[in-house]
């Protein structure tokens, strides 16, 4: 009798053990719950028109941050527009660039050969025609590349002096730059860092951009620094690419060389692309009447001429330092829309990036945003510092985009699977199952009291 109860007993342990392990696994916290990870990624085009003459400078700038913006976002495609108003434009520099890869890669190859005097002849030509193609250099890593090639090339063959030469000139195109480790010797590295505290204690200069027509978007050495007019300070002495953007002309570039104590001034003559006159006609009552709900046709054909799924059209209107931003986030088909905000910013604020940023992405994302944005009120939640170096210059739970320099918000990654909730369910049951089975086995196992047993 007493063995039948403890086989009972048994039994019901392991039951109770597999059941609560069951459970584990199809049971899941509501306050666990998880949104879906798949987005679908929509086309949307992004402008910002100035409502006269007198503020295409400050709609310049919205146009870019919205830009800049919608493309943090992985929900959105942002519709290269300027690529779109320039297809089938030929610009003779272009040619140079596809010269100056070929060339880097076949240098590249005999330095890595240690044929020194055929890899710097090769990674000079890259670097000449590099040069000559200063409107489409983009970032410039290929730029850079082969300057940090060819001068390792020099201080192999013992030519240090032209060396570091190119390694400076990489420190004047990109201060932040960081040779990598595993490509090139601590001794080589050494003269890179030495070459780099030079470009950094020397003193700087200043350059004046303009443009024709003016409120183009100036890039320095491939960062964006604002819109023509503009007078840039600081600028280290030596090589520089000044690149000026707007929609509807071509990019233009030039190769500039920056004394220090000394302004250079350059004037951007823009080329109108062959889509123009087609784009300016599109565009012309673009921004009437944001505000109306179903949105205005001139809204809904600018996304079908896009080919977008979703519009952002921001009107932009400037007196003096005060601007008023209005925006609408437009569905093209079916025509809805989506998102509408409109608000006042001054142009003095040193946050004026931020607040804006915060306005762009109201249209979208749960902000609140005053419709009067002055240096007496708070900085909203989602707010973004215009620099940054590191993650700790940001605040409020934002890190910091090594690419732009700017605070960005945070978005976590997927997480690994230990962290998910039914990894964890799994292990548990497991365990309920396995200690269950491996104590049956073990009594079962064990002869019954008063018994004999047998072994042949």
């Amino acid at each position: 009798m007493k063995a039948q109860v403890r086989h009972l007993f048994s039994l019901g342990l392991l039951l109770t053990m597999v059941l609560g392990g069951l459970a584990g696994l199809a049971t899941r916290p509501a306050a666990a719950a998880e949104p879906e990870t798949t987005v679908k990624v929509q086309r949307v085009g992004v402008l910002a028109l100035a409502t006269d003459k007198f503020s295409t400078k400050a709609a310049s700038l919205f146009n870019r941050l919205a830009r800049e913006n919608l493309e943090r976002d992985s929900a959105y495609s942002v519709i290269d527009l300027r690529a779109l108003l320039a297809h089938g434009a030929k610009d003779p520099r272009q040619k140079f660039l596809a010269k100056a890869g070929r060339w880097f890669k076949q240098g590249k190859a005999q330095y890595d050969e240690l044929e020194l005097d055929l890899a710097i002849d090769l990674l000079t030509k890259s670097v000449q025609a590099y040069r000559k193609s200063p409107g489409y250099l983009g970032a410039g890593d290929g730029y850079v590349q082969a300057l940090l090639f060819l001068g390792a090339a020099y201080i192999l063959s013992g030519d240090s002096e032209r060396g570091t030469e190119q390694f400076k000139q990489v420190a004047v195109f990109d201060p932040k730059r960081v040779v990598d480790r595993k490509t090139f010797p601590p001794s080589m590295l050494a003269v890179f860092n030495t070459a780099k505290e030079a470009v950094a204690a020397a003193p700087g200069g200043s350059v004046l951009v303009k443009s024709k027509p003016s409120a183009g978007e100036v890039y320095l050495n491939g960062v964006f620094k604002g819109i023509t007019p503009l007078s840039l300070a600081k600028v280290p002495e030596g090589t520089h690419f000044i690149r000026v953007e707007r929609d509807g002309y071509l990019p233009w570039g030039q190769r500039i060389a920056s004394y220090a104590t000394h302004e250079e001034a350059v004037e951007a003559s823009l080329l109108p692309t062959g889509h123009l006159a087609k784009f300016e006609k599109i565009i012309k009552n673009l921004t009437d009447d944001l505000d109306d709900d179903p949105p205005e046709r001139a809204l809904i054909a600018f996304g079908d001429w896009l080919q977008a799924e979703m519009v952002l059209v921001i009107a932009v209107s400037q007196q003096d330092n005060e601007v008023e931003a209005e925006a609408a986030l437009i569905r093209v088909r079916p025509p809805e829309r989506r998102g509408y905000r409109s608000a006042e910013f001054n142009l003095l604020r040193p946050d004026l990036l931020a607040q804006a940023d915060v306005f762009i992405s109201s249209l979208y994302r749960k902000a609140k945003v005053s419709e009067s944005i002055y240096a007496d009120e708070q900085i909203p939640a989602l707010a973004m510092t215009s620099v940054c170096n590191s993650d700790s210059d940001c605040t409020l739970g934002e890190v910091c985009d090594s690419v732009a320099s700017r605070c960005i918000p945070y978005a976590p990654g997927a997480k690994a699977f230990y962290q998910q909730w039914w990894f964890w369910s799994v292990i548990a049951g497991s365990l309920a199952v396995a200690g269950g089975t491996s104590y049956l086995v073990w009594h079962y196992s064990q002869p019954e009291q008063g018994s004999i047993e047998f072994q042949f």
